[in-house]
């Protein structure tokens, strides 16, 4: 071994097996400095590497040198274990007896020739000195205590073998090269010869093979069968010549000694079999936003508190409370699948559609940090990107073309899990399944008791459970708990917050939608007119060249535009082929929400005024008051609130019967500011606070949920829905016409002056229309 200043030079056998940089290699030359190797392939070109480069290497662990893998005197072939700690502990404490005996006898041999007649004495004699200096070696080394460890109170053993056993083990030794594997007990390395004849292994291996089939026999039986089988066969045989076919025992061996993927593919299907031993860990099971899973399910309150042994604690008066609560509200999900991280999630009472449905996905295209900041969460919710595929149930809202359209338009793929394949599905179950189970645990009782809120004021009400409590206690849940506790299984041991960020690094999600865009994708639609000052909606105009342009070609013909519920200062306006954005006139709008929208209307007095005109500083001073309501920071983020759709624009459309212009300061002007409209439910009905749960959940279910799968899953709504079918029957019925036409229920005369958000469900001579837009 030479030293090169501070550098040392290893040396490296012939025989050695070298992986550098994970690469096997052979060397070629070991010069003074360094050393030049080859692949072992011998297809490249040398590899030359310093004495410091190697040096390096070794400290990076790069460098694996196993010394004598090669040597041909080894017993590499007949040895599955590599290493002398590779084999189990029977055969560690047969080598190491061995290996000691023989060492004892190569230093006995050393001091001279050890007599024929002499070897059974000197045998003891060597098991007396080693005994002796072992007990002395471990009387020294004792601690304080005097107590062994109990990995150090084994006693070796101290038998004595023959000389001529031990004599036998040494020269094993010497023709192995020193490969003291060789030293191993042999004995049951060969398979032991069957008991059973030729033909009767056959019958036993059809009989085994019989278990393995989609029909799923039982093995009882089939081991009845098999008895069977071989009383008749013996009938016709004579006595010498028998079939014994073997015991329960025998069979049962068999059948357990089958692989485990080879039974569930041939019982269960190779779907199954492949989504049973798919290996998700590594890069396997995807990257970040590469596949959204996005599914909805009643909020069943009542399952999850006894999943998390909390129900118990709750009063009569609560759990009555959340029996209700589990008929009434709806959550819906979107679940990275490759990391488990929920990206979108809505609690709503709205039955689900393709706004629940398109609510759900705009989430995963923003940063939600906000809403788990206000529901008190101490770690952030930023988990968000484009999707490349997205994964949906086979609902109607879920297979319609809108669904479709929207995920296209995005960049994604749109995937339904095969008919009849469950174990294909979503996770949205299981994993709801362990925020249940697992993560509400950390709430105690008294949280969830805290949720219901009583009749205090009224003493005849119900109690009842307060949404935004209950909301504050999920999303702790999903972003503390859920997000931060390591996944052993899909994740290999890591959160779903570690996996997110490691994925991302390894590949990065697509670029969310975000403006004009995003309004395109998931905007809610209205309907609009094009006047001189603008497109007005809710009041405000919006104004553009191309806006324009199309009333000079179309006059005073409705439009179709979409506005985008986080931002209203600005909407999409189509005509017939694209869509344009269209900013607002007021600039008090910029950045303002449709609930932040609301409430300026209503501190402005707009409501139901024939008067809309207001100044400048009026407009300012609203957006200051309600920039300071912490209730309407909330209400636009929550995942509560309830989802906007075409009805809500109409409400608030129907209130606002005049267009909002800033004008001077009058006598006018001030007296209208003087005016209190705070006791007015103008914002909490236009923004569905006060909604009831939907009577008739209008469920058009796919044709491959089974019926046992509906009823878990959608609870009551199909019999509400038979229901609300045999009441309309009814009502036909009761208003058919003398001529014997049925009437459509709820047809009256058009009214004269119809308003634009009526014009919104009964123009049919729209020009500039769309079926993008169709979702009904």
């Amino acid at each position: 071994m030479s030293s090169n200043g501070h550098i040392t030079s290893f040396e490296i056998g012939p025989y050695d097996r070298i992986h550098l940089y994970g690469v096997e290699v052979i060397l070629l030359t070991d010069g003074e400095g360094g050393k030049v190797f080859e692949r072992k392939e011998r297809n490249g070109l040398p590899l030359i590497y310093s004495d410091e480069k190697l040096q390096q290497a070794h400290h990076e662990n790069k460098l694996v040198v196993e010394r004598d893998f090669y040597d041909p005197r080894r017993d590499n072939n007949e040895v599955k274990a590599t290493h002398l700690q590779d084999m189990c502990p029977r055969q560690q404490a047969i080598v190491a007896f061995k290996l000691r005996w023989v060492k004892l006898l190569e230093w006995k041999r050393a001091k001279g020739r050890i007599p024929h007649l002499e070897r059974r004495r000197i045998m003891f004699e060597m098991r007396a000195e080693y005994q002796a200096t072992y007990h002395d070696l471990r009387a020294k080394n004792l601690p304080p205590n005097g107590r062994l460890r109990y990995e150090t109170s084994v006693e070796p053993n101290f038998d004595v073998p023959s000389y001529a056993a031990v004599s036998e083990w040494a020269l094993m030794l010497k023709r192995a090269g020193g490969d003291a594997r060789v030293l191993r007990d042999h004995r049951g390395e060969h398979e032991r010869e069957s008991s059973f004849t030729l033909e009767e292994q056959h019958l036993q291996g059809h009989f085994v093979w019989r278990f393995l089939s989609m029909t799923k026999p039982n093995r009882s039986y089939l081991f009845k069968l098999m008895k069977a089988v071989e009383r008749r066969l013996n009938k016709e045989r004579p006595d010498g010549a028998k079939l014994d076919l073997g015991g329960r025992s025998t069979y049962y061996n068999r059948i357990a000694a089958l692989p485990d993927f080879a039974k569930v593919a041939a019982r269960d299907g190779d779907a199954k079999a492949a989504a049973k031993y798919n290996v998700v860990i590594g890069k396997d099971r995807g990257h970040p936003m590469d596949l959204v899973e996005v599914d909805e399910c009643r909020l069943d309150i009542t399952t999850l508190l006894k999943k998390a042994k909390v129900w118990d604690q709750l009063s009569t008066e609560v759990q009555e409370a959340y029996r209700k609560a589990s008929a009434r509200l709806w959550f819906s999900a979107a679940i990275d699948h490759a990391t488990t991280a929920f990206v979108g999630a809505r609690l709503h009472v709205q039955s689900p559609s393709i706004a629940t449905a398109r609510a759900t996905l705009e989430m995963t295209t923003r940063d939600k940090t906000q809403t788990a900041r206000n529901a008190g969460c101490k770690s952030d919710w930023n988990v968000y990107g484009g999707y490349r595929g997205v994964r949906l149930d086979g609902a109607a809202w879920n297979t319609s073309d809108a669904m479709l359209l929207t995920v296209t338009d995005a960049g994604g793929d749109k995937f339904h899990p095969p008919v009849k394949a469950p174990w294909l599905r979503g996770t949205m179950e299981r994993l709801f399944g362990t925020l249940g189970g697992l993560t509400l645990q950390h709430f105690s009782g008294r949280t969830f008791s805290d949720i219901v809120t009583r009749g205090d004021r009224n003493p005849k009400k119900e109690a009842s459970v307060d949404i935004e409590m209950l909301e504050k206690v999920l999303l702790r849940a999903i972003v503390d708990i859920h997000h931060h506790t390591p996944n052993k299984g899909k994740l290999g041991g890591m959160t779903p917050i570690q996996a997110w960020r490691a994925g991302c690094q390894n590949k990065k999600p697509p670029q969310p939608p975000s403006g004009h865009l995003r309004r395109t994708l998931y905007g809610v639609n209205a309907i609009g007119k094009i006047t001189p000052q603008g497109i007005r909606w809710a009041g405000f105009y919006y104004q553009s060249e191309k806006a324009q342009k199309m009333r000079r070609n179309r006059t005073d013909v409705p439009v179709h535009i979409r506005i985008d519920v986080q931002d209203v200062s600005e909407i999409s306006l189509y005509d017939g082929e694209l869509s344009y954005p269209v900013p607002a006139r007021l600039p008090a709008l910029k950045g303002l929400s449709f609930w932040h929208a609301t409430a300026l209307l209503q501190e402005l007095r707009c409501i139901d005024a024939e008067y809309t005109s207001r100044t400048s500083e009026q407009a300012d001073e609203a957006r200051e008051w309600i920039d300071s309501q912490a209730e309407l920071a909330r209400i636009k983020h929550s995942i509560a609130t309830p989802i906007v759709t075409q009805k809500h624009l109409d409400r608030l459309e129907a209130r606002i019967t005049q267009g909002i212009s800033v004008v001077e300061e009058s006598e006018f002007t001030y007296e209208v500011s003087r005016q209190d409209w705070s006791e007015s439910p103008f914002f909490e009905h236009v923004s569905g606070l006060n909604d009831e749960p939907e009577v008739v959940d209008d469920l058009d279910l796919g044709k491959d949920q089974t019926p046992e799968a509906v009823e878990a899953k959608y609870a009551s709504a199909k019999e509400k829905k038979k229901k609300a079918d045999d009441a309309k029957a009814l009502a036909r019925k009761a208003n058919a016409s003398p001529s014997g036409k049925d009437v459509p229920v709820g047809s009256a005369p058009a009214a004269p002056h119809a308003s634009i958000g009526e014009a919104s469900a009964t123009v049919a001579d729209t020009e500039f229309s769309v079926r993008y837009f169709d979702e009904h």
